[in-house]
């Protein structure tokens, strides 16, 4: 015959679980303390499709249809499904660019049309 379990054992488990509940209440509430920053997600950042001739182009731009549009280490290139370098766009190409930052940053360069 199995004994129930023990009145100490059984208010440690509930004290346990009270002092528990709160804690993750608190992990999931955001902070309403105005001086501490929200943090930034990915998905916070605004994205948009770029389209048009490529006008100009340096090291670390791209102009588009009058659009200056800055270039990174993580900016991917490709023409059509086939994987580019940077090197590989050439002023006159048509390009379809995918940028986070309202439009300031290239995600990824795409060729539409080479020149």
């Amino acid at each position: 015959m199995k004994t129930p379990p023990s009145r100490p054992a059984l208010f440690g488990l509930l004290l346990a679980a009270a002092l528990a509940a709160p804690v993750a209440v608190m992990a999931q509430t955001p902070s309403t303390d105005p001086s501490v920053a929200a943090p930034v997600k990915p998905d916070n950042r605004l994205t948009m499709n770029v389209s048009g001739k490529v006008q100009a182009k340096t090291d670390t731009t791209l102009t588009v249809d009058s659009r200056t549009i800055t270039l990174t280490s993580a900016t991917t290139y490709a023409r059509g499904k086939a994987q580019i370098g940077s090197g590989d766009v050439k002023v006159g190409d048509m390009v379809n660019i995918v940028t986070t930052d309202d439009g300031q940053v290239a995600v990824s360069v795409n060729v539409t049309v080479s020149s």
